[in-house]
């Protein structure tokens, strides 16, 4: 090249910024315009690019500096054309107008001036701004900043001075207005250089991008519209790994497992198969089933939140490939359809409910036909489902239900949307039965009825049992007499009719003898037998419009209501008398019992039900008190006796608190060494202002009102007390005898009270003999042996007492591990004068020593008596030809001051005893 060429020609790796007007591109330029531009995208890279012009070809590299799209371009030629000539500068002129005028935009150089005067502009000019090349060029044409868009030419302005300051490359956006008015985006790429005459120009390259950009912003819209779903969707959604690691999720998958944004569920839940799911394998199912199908629908799983509560899920999912077909990720949807999963398992225990219901159901449609039973329907009525699907649910019905009775339910049941009721329907066997049904109504949410669903039970044998129920509060369960509450009901009747037409009424009250004492000798099951037959022996005594109840125990009461005198109830009173007083075959044995009959009349005795039966109760207290097997009419004397036995019950349940009670000691010979061996203990009773009240008058009112347990008890405290008085004071060889009532004896804590009372007062217990009655000890013989043998296993005595008064079984007697038998005072009385009672206590003697036992004679008052009881070998013997009951200070004396008896043989006695005062008359008695 010469020097001139050297200076009108672009340098080297100079941009491309020729201002000579060029001939026009070579003719086989066009094949190589879309090569410069494929390499051209390429960014940054240099590419090699074959241009023909005319004869021969020119190598050349371009280097193009790409921001999108090529903004600046550099050539340098590469190797000379097949001549070996270097390229001319005009060769190389048209090839650089070639490049730029197939490059799609405009390039420029401006003035770097005010009004950025263009000295070069490419013809791409015209198609990019409507405007010629000549119309921009020099300080005449129009302007660039002209065509920029008035509202960005400002900030184009700034953009551009800044990157000239800094000395950077400059890229910006902005629009202008074309020739047309056209309004086009475009992107401005450039750089600031020095020209050959040292001046500073700017180089550049302006490309329209308004298609580009309406892409780009369709593209970010679509974008921003898809990542709105992704944020805002109410299903979880997910990009997740093969090996369980979270890519993406939005925040309402983070909610859906407790997370409060997805950012901390992808950190903390790293292990998606071991910390998801309650079940593992079940991830192992989701990744075989979505490999196998890419994709997966509807997979349900339970799994834990953050707190550890579970849900259940549905996930939607599909595998994601890239453009080569190599896994990318999984993507899906999760639903948490736990609320779905309590309905189905609601429904589905409704739908066993229905099917293993004991109840019949039956479900109507709103125009109450019959859609579906249960298998309790046709197993109560008969009925299978065909039967009776399509029919109206009056095809059940008996006929026998009142009308108003449907009326009212269907009243109620559109009113209240549910009733209850008793109905009478017809199985398909012809069988009329009675049934209670529930029946509600289903409304849709419009309110409109939809179903009818009615359940019911067939309710016969409750009718049955109510009926049953019924009788028995009506009638007692033993001898099915009108009971207490029934009585009330009928002799309120009675008394009606009696005061409205004036007639008089006849009120006995009935209580059998002795009764007591069979019931406890040969059991309950006995005395039961017996009041059955005695209630049947009543009934037929009677009229049909007389009332018989019993009233509890051996208790029992006869109304006759209309009688003309009381006479009439007398001579019913003597054939009840006579006919219960038969005897009775029961268990083998004859029993015979008597009853004591108190009777008053209305209206004279009361008008009161209430008032009727105390007169009645206290009447027959009397007939008890004038010697059994009689009856007493109410007079108004015995209100006051009554009155009396009242006062002394009440001062009773006071004597334990104000320790009015005190015990006598009456002492027992040993007839063999003519010792004092022990002393038996009696309870007396200190009255403040009645004086010593006789145990005959007060226990049985403690027996009948229950204090007799807590008296008993006292009695054991005080006789262990006053034996350990004894013991410190040197009487150590005494055993005290103590007599116990039949609810102490079978009272389980007995032994164990016994226990506590030796130890508290340091006492051995072969101390203590305690006395139970022949009467007790066969009332309940088992139960008896093993209490017995409870108590003789820790060291305690046992004696029978009153032998020979009960109904002793010689094989229960063996059995019972007893040490001594004691003969009742009612024979010993008289075995002087009466050869049986001799007897009795002779046998007696001989009974006890063949069975190893010791005798105690009771009730010994004469030296005759002593004398026989000696000579048939009793060992034992208490009464008051040897000493009366005494206190205790008196016993005390007593014991020390009398030794051992000597020549009993000849009944050399102690001195007799003082004269007995009345009451010890009595309590001897």
């Amino acid at each position: 090249m010469t020097e001139t060429s050297k200076r009108s020609a672009p340098p080297v790796e100079s941009p491309i910024v020729s201002p000579s007007p060029l001939d026009g591109p070579a003719k086989q330029s066009a094949p190589h315009r879309g090569a410069y531009r494929h390499k051209a995208h390429q960014p940054g890279a240099p590419g090699v690019i074959n241009a023909h012009f005319g004869a021969g070809t020119i190598f050349a590299e371009l280097s193009i500096i790409y921001i999108s799209n090529p903004i600046t371009v550099h050539f340098r030629p590469i190797r000379q054309n097949h001549s070996g000539a270097t390229p001319s500068p005009l060769n190389h002129s048209r090839v650089l107008d070639t490049l730029v005028k197939n490059l799609e935009g405009m390039a420029y150089r401006c003035l770097h001036d005010a009004d950025w005067t263009m000295v070069f502009v490419s013809d791409g000019c015209q198609e990019l701004s409507g405007y010629a090349s000549s119309e921009i060029l020099g300080k005449t044409g129009v302007s660039w900043e002209e065509i920029t868009h008035p509202q960005d030419r400002g900030r184009v302005r700034a953009c551009i001075e800044d990157a000239i300051g800094s000395g950077q490359r400059f890229a910006v956006q902005y629009r202008i207005v074309c020739k047309s008015g056209q309004v086009k985006w475009v992107i401005e790429r450039g750089v600031a250089i020095r020209d050959e005459l040292d001046e500073s120009v700017i180089e550049g390259f302006i490309e329209d991008i308004s298609v580009r950009r309406t892409t780009l912003e369709a593209l970010e819209a679509a974008e921003q519209r898809y990542r709105n779903i992704f944020e805002h969707a109410s299903e979880g959604i997910f990009q997740s790994t093969r090996d369980g690691h979270y890519l993406a999720a939005n925040p309402a998958l983070a909610k859906l497992y407790g997370y409060d944004n997805a950012q901390a569920l992808m950190t903390d839940l790293a292990d998606i198969e071991r910390r998801l799911y309650v079940q593992p394998n079940r991830r192992e199912e989701f990744l075989t089933l979505i490999e196998k199908n890419g994709a997966i629908l509807n997979f349900e799983s339970e799994v834990y939140r953050r707190d550890g509560s579970r849900i259940w899920i549905s996930e939607n999912a599909h595998v994601v490939f890239g453009p080569q077909g190599e896994f990318i990720c999984y993507e899906g949807t999760v639903q948490d359809i736990s609320e779905r999963k309590r309905t189905e398992a609601h429904l589905q225990l409704m739908a066993m409910v229905f099917s293993n219901s004991n109840e019949a159901i039956i479900v109507t449609d709103a125009s109450n036909r019959i859609i579906a039973t249960n298998p309790a329907f046709t197993c109560l009525t008969g009925y299978q489902p065909d039967d009776v699907i399509g029919k109206n649910p009056r095809i059940l019905s008996a006929g026998t239900t009142p009308t108003e009775v449907f009326s009212d339910m269907w009243t109620c049941l559109h009113r209240e949307g549910a009733w209850q009721g008793e109905l009478w329907d017809r199985k398909k066997n012809g069988e009329a039965y009675p049934k209670w049904l529930s029946i509600s109504l289903v409304r849709d949410e419009d309110g409109q009825i939809r179903n009818h669903i009615g359940s019911f039970i067939d309710i016969s044998e409750l009718k049955a049992t109510q009926e049953r129920i019924r009788h028995l509060a009506h009638h007692d369960t033993l001898t099915n007499l009108a009971n207490r509450f029934s009585l009330h009901e009928k002799l309120a009747q009675a008394l009606a009719f009696c005061k409205r037409n004036r007639m008089q009424l006849a009120l006995m009250l009935i209580d059998l003898d002795r009764f007591k004492t069979i019931n406890d000798t040969l059991g309950h099951q006995a005395g039961d037998e017996l009041l059955v037959q005695v209630a049947k022996r009543l009934s037929h005594a009677v009229r049909e419009s007389d009332i018989v109840a019993r009233l509890g125990g051996d208790e029992f009461v006869i109304a006759l209501p209309g009688i003309g005198s009381p006479a009439d109830a007398a001579h019913l009173a003597d054939d009840i008398t006579r006919e219960i007083s038969a005897p009775y075959l029961i268990k083998g044995q004859e029993l015979r019992t008597s009853p004591s009959i108190g009777i008053c009349v209305y209206p004279g005795d009361g008008s009161e039900i209430g008032d009727l039966l105390k007169n009645a109760d206290v009447a027959m207290y009397h007939a008890k008190a004038n010697g059994r097997g009689n009856y007493q009419f109410f007079t108004e004397d015995m209100n006051i006796a009554t009155t009396e036995r009242m006062c002394l019950e009440s001062d009773l349940r006071l004597a334990i608190t104000r320790r009015e009670f005190l015990l006598h000691y009456q002492p027992q010979l040993d007839l063999r060494s003519g010792t004092i061996v022990g002393v038996e203990a009696l309870i007396r009773w200190q009255h403040p202002t009645r004086g010593l009240v006789s145990p005959a008058d007060f226990i049985p009112i403690a027996e009948e009102s229950g204090m007799i347990a807590a008296i008993g008890d006292w009695v054991l405290e005080e006789a262990c007390r006053q034996l350990k008085v004894w013991q410190n004071r040197g009487i150590t060889h005494l055993r005290m005898s103590i007599n116990l009532s039949a609810g102490q004896f079978l009272d389980k804590t007995l032994p164990a009270r016994i226990h506590e009372l030796l130890a508290a007062n340091d006492l051995s217990a072969d101390r203590l003999d305690l006395e139970v009655t022949e009467s007790m000890s066969m009332a309940s013989p088992d139960e008896s042996i093993s209490v017995m043998k409870t108590l003789s296993s820790s060291g305690l005595t046992l004696s029978i007492d009153d032998f020979g008064t009960g109904y002793s079984s010689l094989a229960y007697l063996k059995l019972l591990p007893i040490h001594t038998l004691k003969i009742d005072r009612s024979f010993v009385k008289d075995i002087e004068s009466d050869p049986n009672d001799a007897d009795i206590c002779d046998v007696t003697v001989l009974l006890a020593h063949k069975l190893g036992l010791e005798v105690v004679a009771e009730g010994v008052e004469t030296e005759a008596q002593l004398k026989f009881l000696l000579s048939i070998g009793c060992e034992k013997v208490q009464g008051y030809l040897i000493s009366k009951p005494l206190p205790a200070d008196q016993a005390e004396r007593f014991i020390r001051n009398n030794p051992p008896m000597k020549g009993l043989g000849t009944i050399d006695l102690w001195p007799a005893q003082e004269q007995l005062t009345p009451i010890e008359e009595h309590c001897h008695a």
